[in-house]
């Protein structure tokens, strides 16, 4: 058995990008009947990149896709069980532009599965995929991530996947949340659509091991495409399949954490909701008022009461969630006016 390396600059520094990635382009076929075709190609033949910075961190580095070429695909050449996938770059925008793909992906049409931004470069929008060929999610992140300008300075972008779950995060912010399962796949969708994050249903689920793409798809086949992207911003591993989540109760609809938040007596705020299938679910809450904390469980298109607690100003409740299903949120009615000490979930 192979033991896993993963990408990071050190070894495409020592021995080139083929080293870590496999190479293909699509482009127009020249033979009557057939509309395209696939060639292999090498990485270097496209990404061309430089150990020169113009300031610390910013590397000189081209990913082209030129004119005469529909779409220019690297692969790396491992897969990654469960990963993690970092990418700090620029995202260029570019009248009727290509797409560009990266993250998790096993092959071309979603098959095999995907977790993967795209970003298009003719919209201006930020996206987050994940599913397979016959069913999957595609949720709009661009009003979610708030950031107004991808294109001048770098972002960065990062994926985390383990059992069950996957997580998007631009610039160290959660902003998607992907509950991963099998079944009935028709039934996949999106179910908070809002901040601080979306989270989104799969029922078509992708493999466990899957390489990743860095991809320029599409766009005017008669003009250049560049991306500004350096190896040395790119690093993939493997990741702990029942990685714990720990994740903070924020005010719905909003960027607003729950902790730190004061509510007169008679308020009621509720918060974002969290995903509900895995084994563990542990609310943990503190106020400095007294009043009533209530666990709603996702079902059917509505929220329904699971579990009260009577809250007493100056204590930790640790309140573990039962039972399965597919999102819970939190709702605190308080009776006296006080301020929120601690609001996180905890899942595993």
């Amino acid at each position: 058995m192979s033991v896993a390396t993963g990408i990071r600059y050190a070894p495409i520094l020592a021995e080139g990008l083929s080293k870590l990635f496999y190479c293909w382009v699509r482009v127009p076929s020249q033979r009557p009947g057939f509309a395209e075709e696939f060639k292999p190609c090498r990485p270097e033949d496209f990404w061309r990149i430089s150990n020169e910075e113009r300031s610390y961190t910013d590397f000189i580095a081209s990913y082209a896709k030129p004119k005469g070429y529909i779409t220019v695909s690297l692969r790396s050449r491992e897969a990654f069980r469960f990963g993690v996938f970092e990418l700090r770059t620029k995202l260029p925008k570019y009248l009727n532009g290509p797409m560009l793909w990266f993250g998790f992906e096993a092959e071309d049409l979603f098959m095999g599965g995907v977790i993967h931004f795209m970003w298009h470069t003719g919209q201006g929008k930020l996206y987050a995929f994940a599913g397979s060929i016959a069913s999957r999610i595609e949720i709009d992140l661009t009003p979610i991530a708030g950031v107004q300008d991808y294109s001048s300075d770098y972002h960065l972008f990062k994926i985390v996947y383990r059992e069950g779950l996957a997580l998007w995060y631009v610039d160290g912010s959660l902003r998607a949340i992907a509950i991963l399962g099998s079944g009935d796949a028709r039934d996949s969708g999106v179910l908070y659509n809002a901040k601080p994050y979306a989270v989104g249903f799969v029922r078509d689920l992708p493999a466990a091991q899957l390489p990743i793409l860095l991809d320029i798809d599409g766009g005017d086949v008669d003009r250049d495409y560049e991306w500004v992207i350096h190896p040395w911003g790119l690093r993939v591993f493997e990741g702990d399949p029942k990685a714990l989540i720990a994740l903070d109760l924020y005010i719905e609809n909003s960027d607003t954490k729950l902790r730190g938040f004061s509510l007169a007596s008679g308020e009621r705020v509720c918060t974002a909701p969290f995903p509900g299938t895995l084994d563990y679910k542990e609310v943990v809450f503190s106020s400095t008022g007294a009043g009533e904390l209530v666990i709603e469980a996702y079902a059917g298109g509505k929220w329904f009461e699971h579990t009260r607690v009577r809250v007493d100003g100056e204590k930790l409740y640790s309140i573990v969630v039962g039972g399965r299903n597919t999102m819970y949120r939190a709702v605190f009615e308080a009776r006296e006016k006080g301020v929120v000490y601690e609001a996180r979930v905890f899942l595993k």
